[in-house]
Order: structure tokens, then C-alpha cells, then sequence
């Protein structure tokens, strides 16, 4: 027989394994009795105190990263700080405001909106179907300006018209305000024709008129008659010199490269001139192909296309 621990009593080996055994039922009791104790402590509920409440209600959250929800707008009403709350960085907002001008003041389509160079197509795409263009845009920054236009196209509108088929290059200020016009807007006419050298050659440099509305032109365009001046035979020695004056031979030239004598030499107008410069340094100071200088409104169509056999870029 073993001794167990240093007592001199002595016990045998099942008493041992009595002892173990009995010392194990006694823990694994006292486990199960704890573990029944905790399941029937009830939830009890802990109430914080409301002043504790109101300082993590007034705590400041963390920053919100919504971006800015859409609504109808018209580009042409919009400031720098409301193109720049479109997304749009303060230069590229520079570029576009400086784009518009060489428009006129105004975007006349969603088309010219979507060739400024700073709208990326994807930028274009979610802006689209909320650009709302008045039907006249305006020449004047001022929005109250704006509202005064369009509630006298609202008006005007409802009164019909008889048109009778008429040159508008022979219309004065009181001509155009018989047709619908305000006294302002005719007086922006005649100063629009003025910068095309004096008179319109063709269709679409009218429909250009920032003016005159898309469903205004409609209107008008099956009584608009454009002359040809023609040279009358008679005896007049000015009459035959403007008959027999030869047409200016061009050569090749790079748009980018020309001066404002030369833009002049190829037949436009100072102020001409200055509108395809203008819209040139909106473009960053550079033409980049024939299609886009082909978008500046104070190049006709029938103009272009004299020129466009010419036209050299790098």
C-alpha cells in the first residue's frame, strides 16, 4: 500500500478514485447551479439621464459625403458659385462662363453646352435632364432682366401675329416690335446684325440671334425673305466697279496664327473679329480643328465653307 500525500494515513487505490470523483461531482455541481443562477437574473433596464441624452444628440456626426441633388436649372441664369455647386472647379467654371460669351451670353441648345471642352461627356449626360433653356435667352446678366423677357414672350405669344413675307434686313426697331418683339430685343437684333457687317445672309445666323427663340424662328421663317443685292446696269462708274471688282485670292493659313488685320482681310468686321478671338481664348487660345471654329455664331454657314478648303492646323 502507497501513502498518499505525506499523512500517514493510508488508503487504496480505488479509495483514491472515490475521492477524485467525488471532488469533481462536487465542482461540476457547483458550475451547473451558477450557470442556472445567471439565466434567471431578469433584463433589467438601464435608464441614462436625459442630460446625458441631449450632449450625444448635440455631438457633431461625421461629415456627410451626399452629393448635391439636381433640380430643373437654366444655364444661362446660373452664377460662378452655382456652376461650382454643380461640381465644377472655379477655372473650368472660367471656361465656361467665357465659352458662353463667345455664344452671345447664351447657350441656345443643350448641343453647345455639350461642345464646351470642360464638360466631360459623363458630366454632360447627368446634367442634361435638368437643363431648362428660357425659350429668349437674354443679353443682360441681370436675372430680373431675364424675367422681364420671359414673361413678355409669354404674353406676346398668345397675341397672333399676321405676318406677311418680309427682308429682315430692311426691319427697323419698330418693325421687329410689330412682329412680337420688346424694344430692348429689337434693339439687340439690329445690334447682332450690325456685328455680322451690317446684314443677314443667311437663315441660320437669324435662328443664332441669342433673342430669338427656337419657336419664335419657326414661326417667322416661312415669311423671311432674303435679297441678294444685285448690280444694276446703268452707266454708274461705281456700279461697274463693284461688278467687275475681283474675288480676293486666299492660300493655305492656319486660323491659330492669324492676326486681327488678316481675320479682317478675309472679310469680317471689327467686331466680327473680335467675337472669333474672343471665343478662340475660351477655348484656351487655340482652334483644334475646322469643327470647332465652325460653331463660333458670327461664321455663317455659306462663310465656312468658302473658307474651310484652306484652313491648315497643326
Amino acid at each position: 500500500m502507497r501513502t498518499f500525500a505525506k499523512s500517514r494515513i493510508r488508503y487504496s487505490k480505488q479509495q483514491r478514485m472515490g475521492i477524485f470523483a467525488l471532488l469533481g461531482l462536487i465542482v461540476s455541481m457547483e458550475v451547473i447551479g451558477y450557470l442556472v443562477a445567471l439565466d434567471q437574473i431578469p433584463d433589467e433596464k438601464i435608464e441614462i439621464p436625459p442630460e446625458i441624452l441631449q450632449v450625444y444628440s448635440a455631438a457633431p456626426t461625421h461629415k456627410s459625403t451626399e452629393t448635391k441633388i439636381l433640380s430643373p436649372f437654366n444655364p444661362n441664369a446660373l452664377t460662378e458659385q452655382e456652376w461650382m455647386e454643380l461640381g465644377f472647379s472655379q477655372k473650368q467654371v472660367s471656361t465656361i462662363l467665357k465659352y458662353k460669351n463667345s455664344l452671345g451670353g447664351n447657350f441656345n441648345s443643350k448641343e453647345q453646352i455639350k461642345n464646351c471642352f470642360v464638360i466631360s461627356e459623363k458630366k454632360f449626360v447627368e446634367l442634361e435632364p435638368y437643363i431648362q433653356l428660357a425659350p429668349v435667352a437674354n443679353s443682360f446678366a441681370s436675372s430680373k432682366v431675364n424675367t422681364t423677357y420671359t414673361k413678355f414672350d409669354s404674353k406676346t405669344e398668345k397675341k397672333q401675329i399676321r405676318y406677311t413675307p418680309f427682308n429682315p434686313n430692311e426691319y427697323k426697331v419698330e418693325d421687329w416690335v410689330r412682329i412680337g418683339f420688346s424694344e430692348k430685343q429689337a434693339v439687340s437684333i439690329l445690334k447682332y446684325k450690325k456685328s455680322l457687317g451690317g446684314e443677314f445672309k443667311t437663315l441660320e445666323e437669324i435662328q443664332a440671334s441669342y433673342v430669338i427663340s427656337d419657336e419664335k424662328f419657326r414661326e417667322m421663317k416661312p415669311f423671311i425673305v432674303l435679297l441678294k443685292p444685285q448690280v444694276v446696269a446703268s452707266p454708274n462708274k461705281k456700279n461697274i466697279e463693284k461688278a467687275s471688282t475681283p474675288q480676293k485670292q486666299m492660300s493655305k493659313f492656319n486660323p491659330n496664327e492669324l492676326t486681327e488685320e488678316e481675320w479682317k482681310t478675309l472679310g469680317f468686321s471689327e467686331k466680327q473679329v473680335r467675337t472669333i478671338m474672343n471665343y478662340k481664348r475660351s477655348l484656351g487660345g487655340k482652334f483644334e480643328s475646322a469643327e470647332i471654329l465652325q460653331k463660333c455664331y458670327v461664321i455663317s454657314e455659306e462663310k465656312f465653307r468658302e473658307l474651310e478648303p484652306f484652313l491648315v492646323f497643326d
